[in-house]
């Protein structure tokens, strides 16, 4: 039993959850059962959730996923966190950031997946990827309204089961609209193990995670700045897309400083101007990745 997760403007991807939600089957807990029992009022077997549409046959998959990801999408979603494999536990945060005109209502959900998982089933299934394995806390989700303008941060701690692969685990978050339409406005995934990442001592005896935000969006096409808190001579890559997924432009360079600010220009060569619109830029270093969008007027 899948049910989709539409990351709409969180580059070019798609998430699908997979519920086992009949006691006896693989993978099978009580919180997935009730989330498609409760949330969709569905008893049987669906093929696959597209929002709250039961979409069957196989052949309207594709094209269904592929209308609701080049939907714009009303949020921004940033994911950040901490995990410590020493204890198996950690916190994950949720940075839904609502980009529209008016106040938008809806459930956040959070998902404990684990991929790549082999099973032999009656049905003849025997891979299993992004297989449900715990909903944080629960599976009702938080109701929450956010306004226009507004960034609603929303915490979770978690923990990895000892018999969970943990380098197969990912943390899915999304926010959906209540019956009828059970629209998936954002979604978005990260890994479990990219989590762990490289701490500091502060002057206070805390501890500072690596960061990457934007300084200024909406921006101009010929300055958009990223502030990096990265540790100082890392490696990094900036990469930015327009709406359709193809690259505008790369940035690389080394950190010269821990907390420093990066600017890029997306007009082209020829000296035209880049189009007013949405873009998505990908942050990647050996400590911390990072992606989100960037609206150019």
């Amino acid at each position: 039993m899948l049910d989709t997760i539409a990351i709409i403007d969180y580059p070019a991807q798609t998430a699908l959850v997979e519920y086992h939600s009949v006691a006896g089957d693989f993978g099978y807990f009580l919180k997935g059962h009730n989330r498609i029992y409760n949330f969709y009022n569905f008893l049987g077997y669906p093929s696959l959730f597209g929002d709250g549409v039961d979409l069957w046959p196989i052949s309207t998959w594709r094209p269904y996923i592929n209308s609701r990801v080049n939907q714009p999408a009303p949020f921004t979603l940033g994911m950040t966190g901490n995990y410590s494999a020493s204890t198996n536990t950690g916190t994950i945060t949720a940075s839904y950031q609502n980009d529209s005109t008016a106040a938008i209502t809806g459930r956040v959900y959070f998902v404990i997946t684990e991929d790549s998982l082999y099973h032999q089933d009656p049905n003849g299934h025997a891979w299993h990827n992004h297989m449900a394995r715990d909903m944080l806390p629960d599976e009702t989700g938080e109701l929450v309204t956010i306004n226009p303008g507004q960034t609603l941060d929303i915490s979770r701690n978690f923990t990895i089961d000892a018999a969970w692969n943990e380098e197969k685990c990912y943390i899915v978050t999304w926010i959906q609209a209540a019956a009828p339409s059970r629209n998936v406005y954002q979604a978005g995934e990260i890994e479990v193990m990219d989590l762990v990442v490289s701490i500091e001592e502060n002057n206070n005896n805390g501890i500072q995670q690596w960061s990457v935000t934007l300084v200024n969006n909406p921006s101009s096409a010929d300055n958009i700045r990223f502030a990096l808190s990265i540790p100082q001579g890392t490696p990094y890559g900036i990469e930015i897309f327009d709406a359709i997924g193809r690259k505008i432009t790369e940035i690389n360079g080394t950190i010269l400083n821990d907390r420093e600010i990066v600017s890029c220009n997306l007009n082209h060569d020829n000296n035209s101007h880049a189009s007013a619109g949405v873009y998505f830029y990908r942050f990647m270093s050996p400590v911390h990745q990072a992606n989100g969008k960037i609206i150019v007027r």
